[in-house]
C-alpha cells in the first residue's frame, strides 16, 4: 500500500494550485536573480572575476535563499507542503477511513511523508532551475564559464535536499503529534535563531569551525571551506564535500533521519491519536452544572443601539479581546522568550571591531541587538494577521459571528488595533531587555528617551506592515497562501525592485525615505520630517487597501472569493466611500509632495542614469586630460558655517602658478554642481580678464580662455564664492557633511583645476558596453606624466594655507593650522587659522559643541575635541599620540608641526582621517570601544587607530607617492607598519600575533572578492585588502627578517631623501630599492616574494613528539613541511621550489598569570627550508605544549591554522596541492644550555 498512498499524496499535491504558485514564485525569483547578474535588464554594470554558473556561485545562491528571512519564507512554504500531510486527515476527520482499511503503519506514515517530501523537492527545484535559465542569458560572455550540469545538480543535492529533509522531518513530526501547524512555524524561527547565533560566532576567528558544524543549513561550513578561494578557484573547482562541510552535512542528515524514525515509532496508528497538550486546545469534555433554562417570556428585553459611540465601544472591546487572546497564546510567549534570549546572546558580539567590543551605548543596542527582536515582531505580525483573520472560520463560529450586529469595520479594525497593541507591548519588552542588557554589562548611561523615540518610529512602521498583512489575509483564499502573500510586499517585491534598480521610494513598500542613524553628537538628525511624510504616504495606501478588503470580508455562507467580489458593491456605503476618498487623497497629497521634493527640488537618478552621465561626461571632456593647467600654490578662504540652517558660505581664492616652461591660456574648472544642486556659485572666475568658453552646470565644468596667457613662473588669483544649503529632501540618502552638531567636510567641495579622470566609469565591463576603451585602475608605476601629481590632488603640490572659519555661538570651528585669532560677533564665533609651512592641498573644516582634553608631548600640544559622555578612551588616545610621536621622531624624522588634534565627528561614517596636524575621528570607531585592560592580548583599537593616523603625518604629509600604482604603499602600508611597531612596544609580541591573524584573514578573504586583478604589493591599486591587510603582514615579517633597526634605518634614509619633494613624486620602485639596499644577499628573495610577486605558502606540521631526557629536559622531534606558490591576477597558483628561512617554534603552557601570551615561548629561530619536508630535533628546558613552522603567521599562508600543532594529537593531512615528491632532512639542535 506504500506505493498507492505515496502516489495518492503526489496526485493530491500536484492538483493544488498552491504547489504551482510556490514553484512559479521560486522560479521567477531565481530567474530574475540570474538575469540581473547576466545584465539582462540593462542596469548599471560592475566588473567581476567570478562566473555566475560555477558550482560555488550556484551553491551560494542556494544557501543564500535559505538564509535569514528568506529561510523563514522557505520554512513557511515547506510547512504548507509537508507539515500537514497527516494532520489534514485529522482536520477533515477522514483518518478513521485510513485506519480501518488494510493499510500498514509504515505504508501510511512513509507514504504520506515520502509524497510530501517529493512535492517539496519539486517546488524547491525551481530555485536552481530558474537560476540555470538565468545563467543561459550570459552564455558566451565573460560572466559565464562552460556549462556543466553537475555544477547545478550537485549543489542542489548537497544543500537543498538535506535541508529539505531536515526541515520536512521536523515540520512533519511536530504537526503530526500536535495536530497544529503552530509548532512547525515556531521551529522555523528557532532554526533561524540558531543560524543567527552561528553567524555571530564566526566573527571570532577561533570559533569558526564550531559554528560551521552547528549551523543547520551548511552556509557557514561552505563559507569556511571556501573562505580563501581565489577567483580562479571559485570558477573552476567543484564544491568539496569534505572536511567541515562533509561533517556538517552528515550530522544534520543523520539528525533528519533520526527525527523521521523517532516520529515513526512514536506515531499511533489509531483513530484516537493523543496530541501534545501544550500546543493544542484544552479539552472541553468536562462541563460544570447546567445553567437554568429560561422561557422566552422570562428573558429581559433588549434595546438595540446602533450609534457611533456603540461602534467605538465594540471596536475597543473586541480589540481588547483579540489582544488578550494573542498575548496569552503559546506562540506569543515563545517568540518573546526567543527574542529576548537572542538579544542577550547577540549583545556579546555587539559592535565588534577585530576582537574589541564597544560599550553598550543605547544606539548600539537599538541598532545591532534590538533590531533582531524587531525581526521577531515581523514574524508575529505575519503569523497573527493570519490567525486572527481566520480564527472564526477555523473554529466554525464564523456564521455565528456573522449574524451579530457588529460591522465589518469593527471586526477588521478591532483585530488590526489589537495587533498594533501587541506590537507596542513587544517594543516595550525590547526596551526593558535592552536596559537590562546595559545594566548586566555594568553600563548605566541609559537613554530612555532614545529608546522611546526609536520604538515609536518602529511602531509606525510595523503598523503599516500589520495593515497590509491583514488586508492580504482577508483577500486570500486560504491562510497559508495569505502568509506567503504577506511576505511578498515585505520581502520579495522589494527584492525584485532592487535587482531591477527600481529604487524610487514611492513604490518601495514601507520605505522610510532618506534616513540617517542616531548619533550621540547630532541626535536623530534632520530626516524626521521626510520620514513622517513617507510613513504617512504608506499608511494611507495601506488603509485604502484595508478599506477595500472590507468590501470582500468573509461573512455569512458565501466564503468563496468570487462570491465575495460579487457582493462587494452592496457593502460600498457612505462611510466606506468617505474613508476611501479621504485616505486616497492623503496618499496622493503626500506622494505629490514627496515627488516634488525628490524629483523637482532635487535630482533623482537611477544607477543606470548615473552611469550614462559618467559616460557622456568622459566623451565630452576627456580630450582636456593633457591640456596644460595652472597649479594651486595657495588657498585662502572665509568659511561661515550655519549649523541650525545646515548652510555653509565660502568666499575663497587660490593663487595659481604656471609651473610649465611655456605660457598657459586655458583654465579648466571643476565644481560640484548640476541643474538642481545644493551648491550655488555666485563667483567662479579668475581675477584677470578672461573669456568664458562654456559653463556646463550639468557636469560642473567651466572653461576659461585667459585674455593674456600666464607666463612660466607667473601667478594669478582665482576667486570663488560658494553657498551650500540643501533644499527639500532626496529620494534616499542624505547629506551629512553639514549638520546641526558635528559638521565635517573637506576641500573637495572647493573648485579644482583640470580634468579629473577619477570621475570616469571604472568598470571595464560597463565601458565595453558603451564603446569605451578599458581603463586601468591606476596609471602604470613608471608613468612619468602621472607622477607629476600626488594621488591626493591633481592640481597642486605643496600649498600655503590660511582660513577664517565662523560658526554658531555654542560651537567650536576647527581647521588645520594654528589659531591666530579668536573672537565673537553677532552671537557667532570666529576663528582664524594659518599654517606656518606648506601642506598638501587637503584640508578639512569641523564645527560642533565640544569638550576638550589637553596634554603635551615635549613642545607639541595635544588636544582631543570630543562629545561629552565619550570620555571612555581619551587617556589611551593621548597615550597613543605620545608613544607614536616618540617612536616616529626617533626612527623616521622630526615631527613637522607643533600640535596634534583629534576631533570627533558623528558616526555617519566610520573612519578616521589625517589632515595636517588635525585628525577627524568618527564617534563609532574608537570613542566608544570597550578595551579590556586586563587582557593585553586583546587588540586596543583606539590605540591602534590613533597610532595609524598620527603616522600619516609622516607617511603622506611628509612623503607622498605619485598618482601611480603602489602609491598607497608609502602612505597606508607604512602607517600600518608604524602603528604595529608602536603597538608592539606597548603590548608585546603576543598582541601582534592576534592582530596579524586578523590582517591575514582579511587579506585572504579580500583577494576572493577581487573584481579586476590582484597585483603584488608594490603595484597596489588602492586595494584595501592589499595595502592595509597584506601590507601589515609583509612589513612586520620584513622587520623580523632585517631587524627593526636596519629596516627603520632604510625608512629614515628614504624620508630624508623624499620628504616634501616636488614633482616628479616618488614611486614604489624607489621605495622598494631602499629596502633592497638594506637587505643582505641571502634574503634578497624576500623582497621579491613580498613586494614584487604574489607569493603564498603552505606551511604545516606533519608530525611531532617529545621524550624526557635524563637531565630533566625534553627532546622534541618535529617534522614540518613547506610549499611555495606564485599566483597570477586571479589567484591561479604555480608551485615553485622552496629555499626559504622560516621561523620554527616550540611553546610551553603559560605559567605566568600576568603574561599576555597564552603560551610560553621555549624556542623561536629561523631554519632554512630547502626541502619540501624536514625533520628537526631540539632540546628544551620545559615540557612542550605545541610546536610548528611559522608559528606567528608572518608569511602569507592560505591555511595558517595548521602551522602549529599540539603534542599528543595527530596533525591533519595537508591538501595534495601542497605536496610534490618530498625529500627528508634530519637536523639536531640543542637549545637552553646545560651539559
Amino acid at each position: 500500500m506504500f506505493k498507492e498512498i505515496f502516489l495518492f499524496e503526489l496526485r493530491q499535491g500536484f492538483k493544488k494550485p498552491a504547489t504551482y504558485i510556490f514553484f512559479g514564485i521560486f522560479l521567477l525569483i531565481s530567474l530574475l536573480i540570474g538575469l540581473a547578474e547576466a545584465g539582462f535588464f540593462n542596469t548599471a554594470t560592475a566588473d567581476s572575476n567570478i562566473v555566475m554558473n560555477s558550482a560555488l556561485s550556484v551553491s551560494n545562491l542556494l544557501v543564500g535563499l535559505n538564509d535569514n528571512i528568506l529561510g523563514l519564507v522557505n520554512g513557511v512554504i515547506l510547512v504548507a507542503l509537508m507539515a500537514t500531510a497527516i494532520q489534514k486527515d485529522y482536520e477533515y476527520n477522514i483518518h478513521p477511513l485510513f485506519f480501518t482499511k488494510p493499510i500498514s503503519k509504515p505504508a501510511y506514515f512513509f507514504g504520506r511523508f515520502g509524497g510530501a517530501f517529493i512535492l517539496g523537492l519539486f517546488v524547491f527545484s525551481a530555485q536552481v532551475t530558474g537560476y540555470y535559465f538565468g545563467c543561459l542569458a550570459a552564455a558566451g560572455t565573460p560572466l559565464a564559464g562552460p556549462f556543466h550540469l553537475a555544477d547545478f545538480v550537485l549543489p542542489f543535492l548537497i544543500f537543498s535536499v538535506p535541508n529539505l529533509l531536515l526541515l520536512g522531518a521536523i515540520f512533519f513530526s511536530l504537526t503530526t503529534f500536535t495536530r497544529s501547524t503552530l509548532p512547525a512555524y515556531l521551529f522555523c524561527i528557532i532554526l533561524l535563531v540558531i543560524r543567527t547565533i552561528t553567524a555571530s560566532i564566526t566573527a571570532d576567528l577561533d570559533n569558526k569551525t564550531l559554528a560551521a558544524i552547528l549551523e543547520p543549513f551548511g552556509s557557514e561550513a561552505l563559507s569556511l571551506i571556501t573562505q580563501y578561494w581565489t577567483p580562479d578557484d571559485q570558477n573552476t573547482r567543484p564544491v568539496p564535500l569534505q572536511g567541515v562541510l562533509l561533517y556538517n552535512r552528515l550530522l544534520w542528515l543523520a539528525i533528519a533521519v533520526l527525527i523521521t524514525l523517532a516520529s515513526y515509532f512514536r506515531f499511533q496508528f489509531s483513530q484516537f491519536l493523543t496530541p501534545l497538550k501544550w500546543f493544542s486546545r484544552k479539552s472541553e469534555d468536562t462541563q460544570g452544572a447546567s445553567a437554568p433554562v429560561h422561557s422566552l417570556s422570562q428573558l429581559p428585553r433588549v434595546s438595540q443601539v446602533f450609534s457611533a459611540a456603540q461602534n467605538r465601544k465594540q471596536l475597543f472591546y473586541l480589540a481588547g479581546f483579540e489582544f488578550r487572546k494573542m498575548t496569552r497564546s503559546s506562540f506569543f510567549i515563545i517568540i518573546c522568550a526567543l527574542g529576548v534570549v537572542m538579544m542577550f546572546i547577540l549583545s556579546q558580539f555587539m559592535g565588534s571591531f577585530y576582537d574589541t567590543e564597544t560599550y553598550p551605548v543605547t544606539y548600539e543596542l537599538l541598532q545591532s541587538v534590538s533590531a533582531i527582536f524587531q525581526f521577531f515582531i515581523l514574524i508575529l505580525i505575519v503569523f497573527f494577521s493570519g490567525t486572527i483573520v481566520w480564527r472564526e472560520r477555523e473554529q466554525k463560529v464564523d456564521e455565528l459571528i456573522g449574524a451579530t450586529p457588529v460591522s465589518n469595520t469593527s471586526l477588521f479594525f478591532s483585530k488590526y488595533l489589537a495587533l498594533v497593541y501587541v506590537v507596542a507591548v513587544l517594543l516595550g519588552i525590547s526596551i526593558v531587555a535592552g536596559i537590562l542588557i546595559q545594566f548586566s554589562m555594568s553600563f548605566y548611561d541609559v537613554q530612555p528617551l532614545q529608546y522611546l523615540l526609536a520604538s515609536l518610529k518602529s511602531l509606525v512602521s510595523f503598523s503599516i506592515v500589520a495593515g497590509m498583512c491583514m488586508a492580504l489575509q482577508v483577500i486570500s483564499p486560504n491562510k497559508y497562501l495569505g502568509f506567503f502573500l504577506s511576505l511578498l510586499p515585505v520581502l520579495f517585491v522589494n527584492m525584485i525592485f532592487r535587482l531591477l534598480e527600481w529604487d524610487n521610494n514611492l513604490y518601495i513598500f514601507n520605505s522610510s525615505g532618506p534616513t540617517m542613524p542616531y548619533s550621540d553628537m547630532n541626535g536623530f538628525g534632520h530626516t524626521t520630517g521626510p520620514w513622517l511624510l513617507f510613513k504617512t504616504y504608506w499608511l494611507s495606501i495601506v488603509l485604502v487597501l484595508a478599506l477595500l478588503s472590507l468590501m470582500v470580508y468573509a461573512r455569512g455562507k458565501e466564503k468563496g472569493l468570487k462570491a465575495r467580489f460579487r457582493l462587494a458593491k452592496s457593502t460600498y456605503g457612505r462611510g466606506l466611500k468617505l474613508g476611501l476618498t479621504g485616505f486616497a487623497l492623503l496618499a496622493v497629497a503626500t506622494g505629490s509632495y514627496i515627488y516634488y521634493n525628490t524629483k523637482v527640488l532635487n535630482i533623482y537618478r537611477t544607477p543606470k542614469e548615473n552611469e550614462v552621465l559618467q559616460v557622456t561626461a568622459e566623451k565630452k571632456y576627456r580630450r582636456y586630460l593633457n591640456t596644460p593647467q595652472l597649479r594651486v600654490i595657495s588657498s585662502s578662504s572665509k568659511v561661515d558655517i550655519y549649523p541650525s540652517e545646515r548652510k555653509v558660505q565660502v568666499k575663497g581664492s587660490y593663487y595659481l602658478k604656471n609651473k610649465h616652461n611655456f605660457p598657459v591660456d586655458t583654465l579648466f574648472i571643476n565644481y560640484t554642481s548640476d541643474e538642481k544642486s545644493y551648491y550655488h556659485y555666485a563667483r567662479l572666475e579668475p581675477a584677470v580678464p578672461a573669456t568664458v568658453l562654456s559653463n556646463d552646470v550639468l557636469y560642473g565644468v567651466k572653461l576659461f580662455r585667459l585674455n593674456s596667457p600666464v607666463q612660466p613662473g607667473d601667478s594669478i588669483r582665482f576667486d570663488f564664492d560658494i553657498t551650500y544649503q540643501p533644499v527639500g529632501f532626496t529620494n534616499s540618502g542624505t547629506e551629512t557633511s553639514v549638520v546641526h552638531n558635528g559638521t565635517f567636510f573637506n576641500n573637495m567641495v572647493f573648485p579644482s583645476i583640470g580634468y579629473n579622470p577619477a570621475g570616469e566609469l571604472s568598470a571595464n565591463a560597463a565601458r565595453k558596453k558603451y564603446g569605451l576603451a578599458p581603463k586601468p585602475r591606476m596609471a602604470d608605476i613608471r608613468d612619468s606624466a602621472a607622477r607629476m601629481n600626488t594621488y591626493i590632488s591633481n592640481d597642486a603640490d605643496w600649498i600655503r594655507f590660511e582660513t577664517e572659519v565662523s560658526t554658531a555661538g555654542d560651537q567650536v570651528a576647527i581647521a588645520p593650522g594654528y589659531l591666530q585669532k579668536e573672537w565673537k560677533a553677532n552671537g557667532r564665533k570666529y576663528y582664524s587659522y594659518k599654517m606656518d609651512s606648506p601642506i598638501l592641498n587637503f584640508y578639512s573644516f569641523l564645527s560642533a559643541t565640544y569638550e576638550v582634553k589637553r596634554d603635551k608631548w615635549n613642545d607639541v600640544n595635544i588636544e582631543i575635541y570630543y562629545q561629552k559622555g565619550h570620555e571612555y578612551n581619551l587617556d589611551r588616545m593621548v597615550k597613543s599620540i605620545k608613544k607614536s610621536l616618540d617612536y616616529y621622531t626617533r626612527n623616521f624624522s622630526p615631527y613637522q608641526h607643533r600640535q596634534v588634534r583629534i576631533l570627533e565627528f558623528p558616526r555617519y561614517a566610520s573612519f578616521a582621517q589625517s589632515f595636517p596636524n588635525t585628525i577627524p575621528f568618527s564617534e563609532s570607531v574608537g570613542f566608544i570601544a570597550k578595551v579590556d585592560d586586563k587582557n593585553n592580548a586583546k587588540i586596543d583599537v583606539p590605540f591602534y587607530i590613533t597610532a595609524h593616523e598620527v603616522a600619516h603625518q609622516w607617511w603622506a604629509h611628509q612623503v607622498i607617492g605619485g598618482d601611480v600604482q603602489g602609491c598607497v604603499v608609502m602612505s597606508e602600508t607604512m602607517s600600518q607598519y608604524s602603528a604595529l611597531m608602536v603597538m608592539e612596544k606597548e603590548y608585546g609580541k603576543q598582541a601582534m600575533k592576534k592582530f596579524l591573524k586578523y590582517e591575514m584573514d582579511l587579506y585572504l578573504q579580500g583577494r576572493t572578492r577581487e573584481t579586476k586583478k590582484e597585483v603584488p604589493l608594490m603595484l597596489c591599486e588602492n586595494q584595501d585588502y592589499i595595502h592595509y591587510n597584506k601590507g601589515s603582514v609583509i612589513m612586520y615579517a620584513l622587520k623580523d627578517y632585517l631587524g627593526e633597526d636596519v629596516l627603520n634605518g632604510a625608512l629614515r634614509q628614504y624620508i630624508r631623501d623624499k620628504a616634501f619633494q616636488e614633482p616628479p613624486y616618488t614611486n614604489a620602485i624607489e621605495f622598494v630599492n631602499y629596502l633592497r639596499a638594506a637587505t643582505p644577499d641571502s634574503l634578497k628573495y624576500v623582497i621579491k616574494d613580498m613586494f614584487e610577486t604574489i607569493t603564498v605558502y603552505e606551511n604545516y606540521v606533519k608530525d611531532l613528539s617529545y621524550t624526557a631526557t635524563a637531565d630533566g629536559r625534553y627532546k622534541v622531534k618535529l617534522t614540518v613541511g613547506s610549499a611555495k606558490f606564485r599566483a597570477d591576477s586571479v589567484g591561479k597558483q604555480q608551485k615553485i621550489p622552496v629555499a626559504d628561512y622560516i621561523d620554527i617554534g616550540i611553546f610551553a603552557e603559560q605559567q605566568d598569570k600576568h603574561s599576555t601570551a597564552p603560551e610560553k615561548e621555549l624556542l623561536l629561530q629561523k631554519i632554512k627550508m630547502d626541502q619540501p619536508e624536514k625533520t628537526f630535533e631540539f632540546v628544551v628546558n620545559e615540557k612542550p605544549l605545541s610546536a610548528g613552522l611559522d608559528p606567528y603567521n608572518k608569511l602569507i599562508d592560505r591555511t595558517p591554522d595548521n602551522n602549529t600543532w599540539k603534542f599528543g594529537s595527530k596533525p591533519p593531512k595537508v591538501s595534495t596541492d601542497a605536496k610534490e615528491s618530498r625529500g627528508s632532512g634530519d637536523i639536531t639542535i640543542t637549545v637552553g644550555g646545560g651539559d
